[in-house]
C-alpha cells in the first residue's frame, strides 16, 4: 500500500491541511488515528497485527491509499501498549512518505492550544464548552510542550523527509497537497475544498500582549516542569526510604 504520515503537534494547521487532502476522496483519510479517542479500538483484546490492520483500514480511502497524522504523545501511547513503533512498522510494510509540519509562531500556537484545551473546541464548527480565560502558566506549558514535540520530530527524522511550515501554507497550500499527490501517484485535485475556518481572533492578540508583559516576572521553570505523579505504592515508599527512587525532575538522568 501507499500512504503518508503527517508528523506534527496540535494547533499546527493539520486539521485544515488534512481536510484539503481528505476532500479529494482518493488520498487517504487524515485524522489522529493513533489517539484512543479517535480509533476507539480495544487494544487489550487486539494483537499488534490486528490493531495495525484495523488502523490502516480506518485511515484508507477505497482505492487502498492511506493517510494519518501523528503527535509524539500518540506514538508513545501506542508503544506503551504494544512495544512497537507504529512509524517504523509502516515504513517496513508499505511505501510511506513522512511529512513534518510545524508552525513558526509557537506563541500563537500555544495560545491556540491553551484556548482549545479550555473550551474543548479544536475546530471552528465545534461549539466551545467554556469561555477561555487567560492563564500565563498554561500558555507557557503549552509553549514548552510544542517546542519539545517539534524537537522530537526533528531528531526522530534526523532532518530527513519533507518539512512544511504552516505560515507559508496559509496563503497557498498547493505545495503541501501536490507533494502528497505526487507520492500517492494521484492527480492534484482540480479544486481544494475544506469546511475548516480560522479560529484566530482579537483575543489571541490580547493574550500575546499580556503574556509578553507577564513573562518578565513569571516562574518559567514551574511552567516547564511536567513531572509525572509518583503512585503511592508500597514499593515506592520503600525506595523513598532507601533513597533509591529515581529523580523525576526535568532532564534528570
Amino acid at each position: 500500500m501507499r500512504g503518508y504520515l503527517l508528523l506534527t503537534e496540535a494547533r499546527s494547521g493539520s486539521n485544515w491541511l488534512g481536510s484539503l487532502v481528505n476532500a479529494a476522496g482518493n488520498m487517504g483519510r487524515s485524522s489522529e488515528w493513533l489517539s484512543p479517542k479517535i480509533h476507539r479500538l480495544d487494544t487489550g483484546a487486539l494483537s499488534w497485527d490486528a490493531f495495525f490492520q484495523e488502523l490502516l483500514r480506518k485511515c484508507s480511502t477505497p482505492n487502498g491509499v492511506f493517510g494519518s497524522k501523528i503527535f509524539p504523545n500518540q506514538l508513545f501511547v501506542t508503544h506503551e501498549v504494544y512495544g512497537r513503533d507504529f512509524i517504523q512498522h509502516c515504513l517496513a510494510m508499505h511505501d510511506v512518505a513522512l511529512v513534518f509540519l510545524r508552525r513558526r509562531d509557537t506563541l500563537r500556537q500555544a495560545i491556540s492550544y491553551a484556548r482549545a484545551r479550555q473550551t474543548r473546541s479544536f475546530a471552528a464548527h465545534v461549539e466551545g464548552r467554556a469561555n477561555p480565560q487567560y492563564d500565563f502558566e498554561q500558555i507557557a506549558r503549552c509553549f514548552f510542550y510544542i517546542r519539545d514535540s517539534y524537537a522530537f520530530w526533528q531528531s526522530y527524522l534526523e532532518l530527513t523527509g519533507a518539512e512544511f511550515v504552516y505560515e507559508e501554507l496559509a496563503a497557498d497550500p498547493i505545495p503541501f497537497v501536490s507533494h502528497l499527490a505526487e507520492h500517492l501517484q494521484m492527480p492534484l485535485p482540480a479544486e481544494l475544498q475544506t469546511s475548516m475556518a480560522v479560529q484566530r481572533d482579537d483575543l489571541t492578540e490580547e493574550w500575546i500582549a499580556r503574556f509578553h508583559e507577564d513573562r518578565r516576572s513569571a516562574n518559567l521553570l514551574e511552567a516547564y516542569d511536567r513531572r509525572e505523579h509518583i503512585p503511592g505504592k508500597l514499593k515506592n515508599f520503600v525506595k523513598l526510604g532507601t533513597r533509591s527512587l529515581r529523580p523525576r525532575y526535568p532532564f534528570a538522568f
